[in-house]
């Protein structure tokens, strides 16, 4: 077989704001306000619950301090098992990047899912047709792959749109309401805390944080951003700083407009539409029906998002030969990550039909199956990512306090809280009464295992030493045509 040189991801194809929007789109602000927001009023803090997202920011903030002192340096598809490989070693960072293709992977398998149950529920409601919920999670998927060939500049132009549309529903809101009330009208409490921490200030948190899951992936974008060691560093603070106040706000002024100190009782009675009735009554009850079609396009986005994040992790690993290399192969013209795009597409692929054969709920069953073990690995591999930064920087002879060790070490502490959390309240997250589904988080600690103990091996020494430092293919992997 001919082979030739791959040249692999087309460098400079993404601009700061493309990976801005990539990564906003994945935490999906007004899926987070619609559904989460909700979960956090009524069974976290009540009017403490934007204080409750004004504490979260500030932890991941101090993450992004570490993150992005780390991304100037390290360049790399696989962002996190990269980042610690170079701080924890080699071993510890084959552990976290097979937990991280997984997390990936299974984010991607519930957002698709999740879309699908969606989209059948409103194109029952708003067209009258009525079709499995896995035709239209099929052809999110096909949208998603055949984008995600074409390349970052399509699905940024995409997403960004999409992008736009949704948090512009969600700043008129903002608006509207404040432009009719007055800033004096938000609840001083919801910021005291007294207030923040009341009721289950655990469940708030645990609720809250899973809201900013995809500001992380900036790094992910690295090797095909312009000047990578200046932009993933700026595009971290600014997706941030976005989500951050997007979600304070929001959730201030939706508190707010369902009474304040008595939104607790509202959104307990009727968590489901706490959100979309405020919408109603401040933007109108068309609103309604305009949210519930942005809710799709933005799990649509959430999707496009995911599949490339997960695409890119199977490309960075096939590269270092820890899975095929095969999936290291890109676009011969395009120079996307083609195969891994494939393969990441027929594994979401086979378990949705798996869940279909099987007439399982996509919200009920595989929702509560996947996204508590996805959030749970994305948070855990944050931790030991902000534990990495210090011994990265100490081996360089360039350590200092407060970027390279304060910071990040604050943060790894507070996010192996925010894990432990979720883990104790695991139950609560998944909805389900199973024993099995709520022992999905020990699944974690033995892909992490099987990651290390395959590191370890003799046979495995070669591609131990290439773990998380190969940014660009420097051999033949076949071919690609």
């Amino acid at each position: 077989m001919e082979t030739r040189r791959d040249p692999g991801l087309r460098s400079g194809s993404i601009s700061l704001w493309g990976i801005v929007f990539m990564v906003v789109a994945t935490a999906a602000p007004l899926t987070a306000m619609a559904t989460a927001l909700p979960l956090v009023v009524a069974f976290g803090n009540g009017v403490g619950a934007p204080g409750t997202f004004l504490a979260v920011a500030v932890v991941l903030t101090l993450f992004a301090v570490g993150y992005s002192a780390m991304s100037a340096h390290v360049v790399n598809a696989g962002a996190f098992y990269a980042y610690i490989s170079a701080g924890l070693g080699r071993r510890l960072g084959m552990a976290s990047g097979l937990v991280a293709v997984v997390a990936y992977n299974v984010l991607t398998i519930y957002i698709a899912g999740l879309f699908g149950y969606f989209a059948q529920q409103t194109c029952r409601v708003e067209l009258g047709i009525d079709l499995p919920w896995w035709l239209y999670t099929s052809g999110a998927l096909g949208i998603a792959l055949a984008l995600g060939i074409r390349g970052l500049e399509v699905n940024v132009r995409t997403l960004g749109v999409i992008l736009l549309v949704e948090t512009g529903l969600l700043v008129a809101f903002d608006v509207m309401w404040l432009f009719r009330n007055g800033v004096g009208a938000l609840p001083l409490e919801s910021l005291e805390l007294a207030q923040v921490f009341s009721g289950s200030p655990g469940l708030a948190l645990l609720f809250a944080v899973t809201c900013f899951i995809g500001f992380e992936a900036t790094a992910i974008f690295g090797e095909e951003a312009r000047d990578p060691h200046a932009t993933v560093p700026r595009a971290t603070y600014m997706a941030i700083t976005v989500i951050g106040t997007l979600y304070v706000i929001t959730a201030w002024v939706l508190v707010a407009a369902n009474g304040g100190v008595d939104a607790g009782t509202i959104a307990s009675a009727n968590p489901g539409t706490f959100t979309v009735d405020a919408l109603s009554t401040v933007l109108g009850s068309r609103s309604t029906d305009v949210a519930n079609w942005l809710l799709l396009s933005s799990l649509l986005a959430v999707l496009m998002a995911l599949h490339n994040m997960s695409a890119r992790y199977f490309l960075a690993f096939g590269r270092e030969r820890v899975l095929p290399l095969w999936l290291a192969s890109t676009h011969p013209v395009r120079r996307t990550p083609r195969n891994a795009g494939l393969a990441q597409a027929a594994i979401t692929a086979a378990v949705v039909a798996a869940y279909a054969v099987a007439g399982a709920d996509p919200y009920v069953d595989l929702g509560s199956q996947t996204a508590g073990v996805g959030s749970l690995s994305v948070i855990a591999l944050m931790a030991a990512c902000s534990f990495s930064v210090p011994f990265y920087f100490r081996h360089r002879g360039s350590l200092m306090i407060w970027p390279h060790v304060v910071a990040p070490v604050t943060a790894g502490l507070a996010l192996a809280y925010f894990a432990f959390l979720i883990v104790d309240n695991f139950a609560v997250v998944t909805g389900s009464s199973s024993d099995l589904v709520n022992a999905l988080p020990l699944a974690i600690p033995v892909v992490a295992v099987v990651g290390f103990v395959v590191g370890g091996r003799r046979r495995g020494v070669a591609i131990l030493d290439a773990v998380g430092t190969t940014a660009a293919p420097d051999e033949n992997v076949g071919d690609v045509s």
